[in-house]
Order: C-alpha cells, then sequence, then structure tokens
C-alpha cells in the first residue's frame, strides 16, 4: 500500500494563487512528493476564506478545516484539537507539521515539524489590536511547540543560528522546493523592470524599496517597478501609493495585486533582477523561485538571505536601512547587462542543484524513512504493514 501522509499546512484556497510562503512550500512540496512516489497524501489546512470540506486536486486530498478566530488564541488550543481529531480518522503513517509549532503539541503518532519562520520575530514589524498579547502568547505556543517536536526540519542555518536551543529532538536541514515549471523555459527580460513579490507590509519594507527606486530612476530613467501581492495593512499600502503618486512615479509603478502561479512565473521571466530589502526574513521562496529562472537577486543582508545568496555571484546584499547601498547595487544591476546575465546563469545553477522540487522531496521521503524505520531504498510507495 502507498506510504499515507499527512500534511498539516495553510495551502492555496485558490488553485494557482499563492498568499503565503508557508502555502507555496506546501503546494510545491506535494507536487514533488507526487512526481517522486506512488504516495497516498492528504493536506489537512485552515480554511479562512472558503467552506469546510474535503477536495481532489492534482492527485491530493484537500481537507478544509474552518479555524476558530482569532487565530493565536485558537491556534494550539481548540484548532491544534481539530486538528487532532481529524488526523485519528486519517490515521496517517506519518504527519508533518508545516509551520505552526504549536499544531503539534500532544500529538503522538509518527511526526516531523518544518520550522518555516520565526513568527514572534515577525510581529515585531506588525500592528493591529493586541498586539502584544499576540506576540506573547505567539512565543510561548511556538517555543512550546519547537521543543515538543520529536524531528524537526529547518529550512535554513539561521534558524538554528537564532533558535536552535528549542530544538531537542533530531533535526535535518532541508530547503524550500520550487517546482519543475521555474526552471523551464528561458528568460524573457522586457526592458529594466525592477520585481517585488511578497506581502505590501512593514516587515517586507516596501516604502525602503520605493525610496530606493526612486533615486536610483534619476540614472536609469527608463526603469520600472512592479509590485505583486496583497497588502498585510491597507493604511500601508495607502501610504505607499501616496508616495508614488507625490514622487510623480504613476507611469513607473505597477501595483498587481496577487497574480496566479502563471503570471508569477511570467513576471520573473519579464524582470532585470528581483529585489527584497525585508527587515526579518528565513528563507523566502520567492528568491529561489527567481534564481530558478534565472534572474539576479537584490537582498537584505539578514536573517537567512546571506545563506541564500552568493555576494557578486547570484546577486547582491545590502542593508536595507542604508538607501545609498540599495540604490547603487540596483543601478548596477540595471546597468550591467553582461554581469546580469552572468549572475542569472549561476543563480540557475545553484537553484537546480539546491532548490529543485524532486530533489527536496527526495530529501523529505528520506526523513519520513528513517523516522518510520524504512530502510533506505525501499521502494516509495511501501508503507507500514
Amino acid at each position: 500500500m502507498p506510504l499515507k501522509v499527512a500534511m498539516i499546512s495553510a495551502f492555496p484556497e485558490r488553485p494557482g494563487i499563492v498568499t503565503g510562503g508557508v502555502e507555496g512550500v506546501a503546494y510545491c512540496l506535494g507536487i514533488g512528493l507526487r512526481r517522486i512516489a506512488d504516495i497516498d497524501l492528504h493536506i489537512v489546512s485552515p480554511a479562512f476564506h472558503r467552506p469546510e470540506g474535503i477536495e481532489d486536486r492534482d492527485g491530493i486530498t484537500i481537507h478544509w478545516l474552518k479555524i476558530p478566530f482569532p487565530p493565536f488564541l485558537t491556534n494550539w488550543s481548540l484548532y491544534r484539537r481539530l486538528i487532532h481529531r481529524h488526523l485519528a480518522i486519517l490515521q496517517p503513517d506519518i504527519a508533518h507539521f508545516q509551520g505552526v509549532a504549536s499544531w503539534l503539541l500532544g500529538y503522538q503518532g509518527p511526526c516531523v515539524l518544518t520550522i518555516h519562520g520565526i513568527y514572534e520575530r515577525d510581529l515585531l514589524y506588525s500592528g493591529g489590536r493586541f498586539i502584544g498579547i499576540r506576540r506573547r502568547v505567539v512565543a510561548f505556543s511556538e517555543r512550546l511547540g519547537r521543543q515538543r517536536s520529536p524531528n524537526t526540519i529547518v529550512i535554513n542555518p539561521y534558524v538554528m543560528d537564532e533558535i536552535g536551543d528549542q530544538i531537542r529532538g533530531q533535526h535535518w536541514h532541508i530547503e524550500n522546493p520550487v517546482t519543475h515549471t521555474f526552471f523551464e523555459g528561458e528568460r524573457a527580460q522586457v526592458g529594466q523592470r525592477v520585481l517585488f513579490i511578497g506581502r505590501i507590509c512593514k516587515r517586507k519594507n516596501v516604502d525602503g524599496l520605493l525610496r530606493a527606486f526612486a533615486e536610483a530612476r534619476k540614472t536609469v530613467p527608463e526603469a520600472t517597478l512592479h509590485i505583486a501581492g496583497t497588502a498585510e495593512s491597507q493604511e500601508y499600502e495607502n501610504s505607499c501609493r501616496r508616495y508614488v503618486a507625490e514622487r510623480g512615479l504613476l507611469d513607473a509603478v505597477k501595483f498587481l495585486g496577487n497574480v496566479d502561479r502563471e503570471k508569477l512565473l511570467q513576471q520573473i521571466r519579464e524582470a532585470a533582477c528581483l529585489v527584497l530589502v525585508s527587515h526579518q526574513e528565513t528563507a523566502p521562496m520567492i528568491v529561489e523561485e527567481a534564481m530558478a529562472v534565472g534572474v539576479p537577486v537584490l537582498v537584505s543582508r539578514i536573517c537567512g538571505l546571506p545563506y541564500m545568496v552568493e555576494e557578486g555571484k547570484t546577486g547582491y546584499l545590502v542593508d536595507q536601512m542604508n538607501e545609498g547601498e540599495i540604490v547603487g547595487r540596483l543601478v548596477n544591476l540595471l546597468e550591467d547587462g553582461e554581469g546580469n546575465r552572468s549572475m542569472g546563469e549561476r543563480c540557475r545553477q545553484v537553484a537546480r542543484e539546491r532548490f529543485h522540487a524532486d530533489r527536496v522531496a527526495e530529501k523529505t521521503m528520506a526523513v519520513y524513512r528513517e523516522i518510520l524505520g524504512i530502510p533506505q531504498g525501499t521502494p516509495h510507495e511501501m508503507r507500514l504493514s
């Protein structure tokens, strides 16, 4: 019988529309696992904008469960118990918890946790009501989940650098996956287009990017900026749009909103470079996806990003608070066509070696086998009796 895997993770509620990094990982890893193995894969995912129920998509069974509000209080209480009741019915050979460590608390079956970010630190750049309480609750519940996990996958050495003392069981380093489609075809650069893809929020420093772009355009007047993603705060997005209007950049800056996977791939192929000058990141998938296409990246010299980008070879690392440094590197990527192409070729080579979903899926399957005591070399589809 096929190995039965339950992946507990956020998942794209609409086919092809990914609104967050963990959703993207679950989607890409699911495709990778299905490509390399005949497994019985189930996704257990919170349903924020759709009804509860079961959906079959691309050979994957998705179980949508309504998460009680507010999530920061119910993730480790009501919703966690709901997940565990559902897993008791599913009876998977192994449960793979993606992202939210507190979902794992108290689970008795074979399992593994992938840590995608240090959420309590991400919240340092969030606002809204009860933010102080949210930070304390999230920090407590996530720390407890990490400490209780018997098996943990970390996606970037930065995780071990920062919270390695919270990881008590076995651990493995496996990077995030990029689907095969991003490695197919060639770049089709359109002019001097700068690309940002991600949530429009303070943590991603979109306002800093806009200021740097406005300065860079004085040297490269034909440069344009495409911003793809939804706003975490409408007030923050509105302030970004006001800046664009006040600086006379309405013809140069386009806010695209959420784009589906096909359009996202097209946007990357047409870009001269991807820019992500965030204040806090672990291992953003969009950096990997841009590299897979062969597009050089300009990113902050913080957190997990220096582990992903080779300075001067696959892109540039900058101080996200140093506008002059960002402008200089951005101008360089736009004006040095030969250097840009050389970096792009190196990006693709590195991405194929490190991030290809098939390779990541093979490593993940090896972890499943090790946890379950299945000898290496056993056919992927073999399930425990």
